[in-house]
């Protein structure tokens, strides 16, 4: 657990981390590239004292500690989404971006715990890498790190991330270390192109009208669930975007059609079946319509899974550091159906994931209106490093 001087030292942080936090919302960047933001995070480290590594194409390491041994690895992503922000906030972001995934806080947190590990980096009983991570929103950037070597050099025994959450009913601060076991399903992005071959809407019968194949694939694709995987099994398929024809033109029928979506599974063997039975689906449907359908799987992270040990240490850590009161049950007992990329790493290494209250509102993440409440910003900073330092102690 933190000791009370480490307890102050976080809490004498909160201005800085608000500052910090307020400068990353209003800036946000996307995807893989984050030259703004990976600059900005390097130059704070710096400034820590912290001798900043590149890892993969945006990805940042700094290690704290000065005694060999364990390696304890904690992670902060950094990548906003596309989304227009709708808040009235101050410092509300203006370039069509907005960390309404709450990434700037998380960045923020693990910045705040950099400054505390490297104030007290001789009390470590071995050594914490730190992760700052790009490309979490479109499942590449856990990837990416892991091929560029984030788990080795020193090695990397076991690791966390935080995750702010709202959570109507709830206290913001309230702190809920996740279920042992898949706590996050796995993901998949997925791309259906449909060729068929254009003409004139009043001539149907000299086309092969490929709005048509896709509306048969489609509705094939909800019997999966209903006729093919068993009704014990948890997986959700959902068509997002649906584009055909050209806009003004309604009596062309087009070329092509393509249907865009996500496929989430709690098990492996059910993501394998569900994927070789949309492109079979697919391809012959189309077939029988004189058409060509091709699946394309783009993005792709596996479940997150948490280690039964440093679970239930984390949590009797988190308890000892801020009371009982302070650690609630997350308010449901099945896995999130939602992903999270560091699944990828939770497959190599014993990890964990913790949540935190950050919003008391009935708004979802990735809503263009969600606001974070900026007080946890030092409680997530604490969560970090009592999971780091405790650990390493126990270990």
């Amino acid at each position: 657990m933190l000791t009370e001087n480490q307890k102050r030292f976080a809490d004498s942080l909160e201005d800085e981390l608000i500052q910090i936090r307020r400068h990353l919302h209003q800036n946000p960047e996307i995807g893989m590239k984050l030259p703004n933001t990976v600059a900005f995070v390097k130059e704070k480290l710096t400034e820590y004292g912290y001798e900043p590594h590149p890892c993969g194409e945006s990805g940042i390491t700094v290690i704290a500690g000065k005694k060999t041994g364990k390696t304890f690895l904690l992670r902060g992503d950094m990548d906003a989404l596309p989304i227009r922000e709708l808040t009235d906030l101050p410092f509300k972001s203006e370039n069509g971006y907005m960390h309404a995934c709450g990434h700037d806080m998380h960045t923020t947190m693990l910045l705040g715990a950099a400054k505390l590990l490297k104030n007290f980096e001789d009390e470590l009983e071995g050594q914490v890498k730190l992760l700052f991570q790009p490309g979490e929103e479109i499942l590449s950037g856990s990837k990416d790190c892991i091929d560029n070597h984030v788990l080795e050099n020193p090695k990397v025994d076991a690791g966390m991330m935080i995750h702010v959450f709202p959570f109507k009913g709830y206290k913001a601060g309230q702190i809920m270390p996740t279920p042992v076991g898949t706590f996050m399903a796995s993901a998949d992005w997925f791309e259906i192109n449909i060729k068929g071959r254009g003409g004139h809407g009043s001539q149907p019968e000299t086309s092969i009208d490929p709005i048509n194949v896709a509306v048969h694939i489609y509705t094939a694709l909800q019997e999966l669930s209903a006729r093919e995987i068993g009704s014990e099994e948890r997986f959700v398929l959902t068509i997002g975007e649906f584009t055909g024809g050209t806009p003004g033109a309604s009596n062309i029928i087009p070329e092509t059609t393509v249907m865009k979506g996500t496929l989430r599974t709690l098990k492996e063997d059910v993501r394998t079946q569900v994927k070789e039975r949309m492109t079979v689906m697919a391809e012959n449907i189309a077939k029988a319509f004189r058409a060509e359908a091709e699946v394309i799987f783009t993005n792709g992270c596996t479940t997150n899974v948490n280690d039964p040990q440093l679970t239930a240490f984390t949590k009797e850590s988190l308890t000892e550091t801020f009371g009982a009161e302070r650690i609630v049950a997350i308010p449901t007992s099945t896995p999130l159906m939602g992903s999270e990329d560091f699944g990828e790493i939770s497959q190599l290494i014993p990890t964990t994931t913790v949540l935190l209250v950050a919003s008391e509102e009935n708004i979802n993440l990735h809503n263009p209106a969600i606001i974070f409440d900026e007080s946890v910003l030092v409680e997530g900073t604490k969560v970090y490093a009592d999971t780091a330092m405790s650990w390493l102690k126990k270990d």
